[in-house]
């Protein structure tokens, strides 16, 4: 009887601690899914970084209340569970809705190729093996943040790219954004976006298949400062909706397509990502990491196809090479 009774103790004592880690872990589950989802109310900027990471924390939800389920049965685990599955389910349609994929009728549009890469500024010592990549990549416009480092390297990249923005044409007192292209670049324009940084937006025109495509690069602040972020991104909304026609914009946004402000960004502008955006920082994570670095399009351009560079050449994040279709207007 003694021994029946220490094992009933002890299995109790088992049943108890099982039940009180389901129950911590529902706690801490429901405190993130009450953040992400302070999105679908009032989006906060304090908030920002955690809805850039939704899909990355909507996972982690879901496979903490798997465990929370096999550790503990109740209806009110049941629901959370429901929760979290749900709100996992609408972040992978929210990371695919605004997405536009080539269609097999678009498959003889004409199209040309662009690479996006913040180089980050003090990795000078890579500015050489940079700037061979980028005439080695084959692209025919380059959208470069932070491009400090390419500045003694501007003569040799001028025998393939003879045209450019910023680095001494228009911004002549910083070498930050930087706009290379093969094909003359016309009406060019650099702006400022907010007080933080300078001259972090080039916008131009080029001349692709006979078809006047407008071209733009653009490095925005991280999103946790204030409401700077969603203030460059207006601005940069009322610059774009100025143009007409085809367009494709690039650059480092510190901030995922999921983050509210983004999304808001692309639907006043008429922009589309790529069907799946590859994560470019930080490049530890590789293919586990954050899609913070984008390539958007405007109809009737599509993006044909979108790859990570495979070196981030001392950079801490991974530029991008995509091929655009001009598609039929």
């Amino acid at each position: 009887m003694l021994v029946a009774s220490k094992a009933n103790g002890s299995l109790g004592g088992r049943c108890i601690m099982r039940q009180t880690l389901s129950v911590a872990i529902c706690v801490i589950v429901s405190l993130v899914m009450g953040a992400i989802a302070t999105r679908y109310v009032h989006p906060h900027w304090i908030l920002a970084t955690l809805h850039s990471l939704q899909l990355h924390a909507a996972l982690a939800c879901l496979a903490a209340m798997l465990l929370a389920v096999a550790l503990y049965r109740h209806p009110l685990v049941y629901g959370l569970f429901a929760c979290a599955v749900i709100l996992t389910a609408h972040t992978v349609y929210m990371a695919r809705d605004l997405g536009v994929a080539v269609a097999e009728a678009d498959a003889g549009a004409p199209t040309f190729r662009l690479m996006s890469f913040n180089i980050l500024s003090d990795n000078y010592e890579n500015g050489e093996a940079i700037a061979s990549a980028i005439i080695a990549s084959g692209a025919d416009v380059v959208n470069i943040m932070e491009a400090a480092p390419l500045y003694n390297q501007l003569q040799r990249l001028t025998e393939t790219y003879p045209y450019r923005l910023g680095c001494g044409v228009i911004v002549v007192n910083d070498c930050d954004q930087l706009m290379l292209s093969k094909v003359p670049l016309q009406n060019g324009s650099v702006r400022t976006l907010s007080d933080i940084f300078e001259n972090r937006f080039i916008l131009a025109q080029v001349t692709m298949a006979g078809r006047t495509i407008n071209i733009g690069g653009i490095h925005t602040t991280k999103p946790y400062f204030d409401n700077f972020h969603t203030m460059e991104l207006i601005r940069a909304a009322l610059a774009i909706t100025d143009t007409d026609g085809p367009l494709i914009l690039s650059g480092d946004f510190n901030a995922s397509s999921l983050a509210p402000n983004m999304r808001a960004f692309l639907t006043w502008t008429g922009l589309h990502p790529a069907a799946w955006e590859p994560a470019t920082w930080p490049i530890k994570a590789g293919a586990f990491g954050v899609p913070i670095d984008h390539i958007f399009v405007r109809a009737p351009l599509k993006i044909k196809s979108i790859e990570r560079l495979p070196d981030a050449i001392g950079s801490n994040h991974f530029g991008l090479m995509a091929e655009i279709a001009i598609t039929a207007p």
